[in-house]
């Protein structure tokens, strides 16, 4: 689903990491590294949002910079880390935009895309915020519905970046647990960035390590706390 192939990333004229190849399907993935490793640069170089300093980003046997705006927006969505503004909109039109990719120039809803909506809404147990005001929502709340507009945009790869930044710790646990779900009952690849290493055993399928210029994909197998500890030389 998501193939990189000789990458390396710079921000600037600063060089941040090379990755030799790496290959992912389906399953919930972290992205783990210091403060400016290249987390997000990452997450953006995937979107076709930052140049490669050479390599190539594959998703679906297409490379990423041969994809239009909306071929992209169909294989790709993304929820950033800060609950985006979005006035004194209802989450249900919040949701709809989800299907902007799918839609003519008229942007005419389709039967299609309010089922979508229903199905994303009854499988994230939502449908008691889909009346409200968005601003009125917690910041657990507001994170919840953008992935949900993830979800309704129906990409096979949803990309995070810190989603659970400024959440408590009950509600960075029912994140990550939905997450899963996700990842395993409609067949996504997520990959979203993280500090919070504590629990990454207990809801991921790999981490994507970034130490020393360097990302490498750690198995489950690995204790993924002590390898990023020791990565990190925090012991």
């Amino acid at each position: 689903m998501l193939r990189c192939n000789d990458i390396s990333l710079k921000a600037g004229q600063k060089h941040l990491f090379q990755l030799d190849d790496l290959n992912l399907s389906i399953g919930l993935f972290a992205l783990v590294g210091r403060n400016g490793a290249g987390k997000s640069t990452f997450l953006n170089a995937i979107l076709g949002l930052h140049d490669l300093e050479k390599g190539e980003i594959i998703i679906d046997d297409k490379k990423v910079v041969d994809l239009s705006t909306t071929e992209l927006a169909k294989k790709v969505s993304l929820v950033r880390s800060k609950p985006v503004l979005f006035g004194d909109y209802k989450v249900y039109d919040i949701l709809l935009l989800g299907r902007l990719p799918y839609q003519n120039i008229f942007a005419k809803l389709t039967n299609d895309d309010k089922s979508k909506v229903e199905e994303v809404v009854q499988f994230l147990s939502i449908s008691d915020l889909v009346d409200r005001s968005y601003q009125m929502l917690s910041d657990g709340e507001k994170q919840l519905v953008l992935v949900a507009r993830a979800l309704i945009q129906d990409t096979p790869v949803i990309l995070l970046d810190e989603p659970a930044a400024f959440l408590d710790m009950v509600n960075r646990k029912e994140l990550m647990e939905y997450l899963k779900r996700l990842a395993n009952e409609k067949n996504k690849l997520i990959i979203y960035s993280t500090h919070h290493v504590n629990e990454l055993n207990q809801f991921c399928d790999g981490v994507l390590l970034i130490n020393n210029e360097k990302m490498q994909l750690l198995s489950p197998e690995v204790d993924f706390h002590q390898k990023i500890a020791e990565a990190f030389q925090l012991i």
